[in-house]
C-alpha cells in the first residue's frame, strides 16, 4: 500500500527517453545508467538498482521484477515481450503513447473540476475565518461568558480554527489513502468501485473509461507474441476496474478449454455487444490487431465524453456541497440573531 511507485507523469517521459535512446542505438546499460541520474530519490535509487542489474549481465525484464511494484503490471509485461522479440525501442514507444493518453485524460478531468474545486476551498475559507473571527468577538453575558458561535460547532477563535483546519487535513488524507488505494487494486476498494457503477450517469462513465484503456491494451498486447493467457490477463488488468477484472479466471479457463477470444469474452456477459462484434470480426478475418485499434479509438472518443460528464458529476457534487454550506451559514446566523433578540426581550417583560 505505502511502497514507492512512479506516477504518471515521469512514467511516460521515461519511455519516452527510453524509446529514443533505444532506437538511437544506445547501449541499454547506459540508458538505464543516465536515468539513475534523474528524477527524485526514490526514482534514482530504483533506476540504479537496475543499472546495477543490467551491469552484472541481468536483463531488462529480471532488472526491472527486482524493482517490486514501482513499475505497472503493463510496463513490466511488455518489456519482457521486449525482451523475447529484441523490440525494445518499439515497445517503449508504445508504452510511451498509452501512457500519454492517460495523462491528457486525467488532465482533461482536473482542469474541467478545476473551477468547482476553487468555489469549495473558497467555502471552506469563508468557514475558517469566520471560526476565527468568533473568538475576536465580545462574549455573551452572564457569569460564564460563553464565546460567541454562530454555527454551533463549539469552534471558535485560533484555538476552534486549528480544530477546523485538522479536521479538513484528517478528510484530505482519507480521500488521498482511498484514491492511491483504488489505484493500486486494494482488495477492499473494490466494493467501492461495484457501489460508483450503480449510480446513474456515473456508472457508464467509469464502464467507458475502464473499456477504453481495455481497448488500447489489447491493441497493445495482441500485437507481440505474448501468450493469451498472459495477454488477457494483463489487459484486464490494464482496464483498472474490478468489474472487468474479477472475470479474468473464467476467461484464461475458457481459453485454455479451446474458446476464441470473442466466445471466451462473451461468455462473461460484461463487454458490450459492439466490441465483442469487432472481436469476432477481428478474428475471423485474420486482422484483430486492426479490428482493436479502431474500437481503441472509437472508446477514446467516448472517453473523452465520459470525462466531460464525470467532471459535470463531480462538479454538482462540489456545489451541491458549497450550496450546504451556504445555507447551513444563513441558517445558522438566522438563529443566533433571534435567539440573541429573544434574550435581550425578556428581561423588558
Amino acid at each position: 500500500m505505502f511502497s514507492a511507485k512512479i506516477h504518471l507523469k515521469p512514467l511516460a517521459q521515461l519511455c519516452h527517453r527510453l524509446a529514443t535512446a533505444t532506437q538511437a542505438g544506445l547501449d541499454d546499460r547506459r540508458i538505464w545508467r543516465d536515468e539513475a541520474t534523474r528524477g527524485n530519490r526514490s526514482h534514482r535509487e530504483h533506476m540504479q538498482q537496475i543499472s546495477t542489474q543490467l551491469a552484472h549481465g541481468t536483463s531488462i525484464s529480471d532488472a526491472l521484477s527486482a524493482t517490486d511494484d514501482y513499475f505497472p503490471s503493463l510496463f513490466r509485461q511488455l518489456t519482457i515481450v521486449g525482451d523475447t522479440s529484441g523490440q525494445h525501442g518499439q515497445t517503449y514507444q508504445r508504452l510511451a503513447d498509452y501512457y500519454d493518453r492517460q495523462l491528457a485524460a486525467r488532465q482533461a478531468f482536473l482542469s474541467r473540476l478545476s473551477w468547482p474545486l476553487l468555489q469549495l476551498g473558497l467555502a471552506l475559507g469563508v468557514i475558517g475565518l469566520l471560526i476565527w473571527i468568533m473568538g475576536m468577538l465580545p462574549t455573551s453575558r452572564g457569569p460564564e461568558g460563553k464565546p460567541v458561535d454562530f454555527l454551533g460547532w463549539g469552534l471558535t477563535g485560533t484555538h476552534g480554527l486549528t480544530i477546523y483546519l485538522a479536521i479538513l487535513a484528517s478528510i484530505g488524507l482519507g480521500l488521498l489513502l482511498i484514491w492511491e488505494a483504488g489505484s493500486r487494486g486494494v482488495l477492499w476498494t473494490r466494493r467501492l468501485q461495484t457501489a460508483a457503477l450503480r449510480i446513474p450517469g456515473l456508472g457508464p462513465a467509469l464502464k467507458t473509461l475502464a473499456l477504453s484503456r481495455f481497448a488500447w491494451a489489447m491493441q497493445l498486447v495482441l500485437d507481440t507474441p505474448m501468450d493469451l493467457r498472459q495477454a488477457l490477463p494483463l489487459a484486464l488488468d490494464t482496464a483498472g476496474n474490478d468489474y472487468y477484472r474479477q472475470h479474468t479466471h473464467a476467461i484464461v479457463r475458457n481459453i485454455e478449454q479451446g474458446q476464441d477470444i470473442y466466445s471466451a469474452l462473451a461468455a462473461t456477459g460484461a463487454f458490450p455487444a459492439d466490441l465483442l462484434d469487432s472481436v469476432s470480426v477481428g478474428e475471423q478475418s485474420g486482422k484483430l490487431v486492426e479490428s482493436m485499434e479502431r474500437v481503441s479509438q472509437e472508446y477514446n472518443r467516448r472517453a473523452t465524453l465520459a470525462i466531460s460528464m464525470l467532471a459535470q458529476f463531480a462538479g454538482y457534487v462540489v456545489w451541491f456541497l458549497v450550496a450546504a454550506f451556504i445555507i447551513m451559514l444563513i441558517f445558522r446566523i438566522a438563529s443566533f440573531y433571534v435567539n440573541t433578540i429573544q434574550g435581550l426581550a425578556q428581561p423588558m417583560q
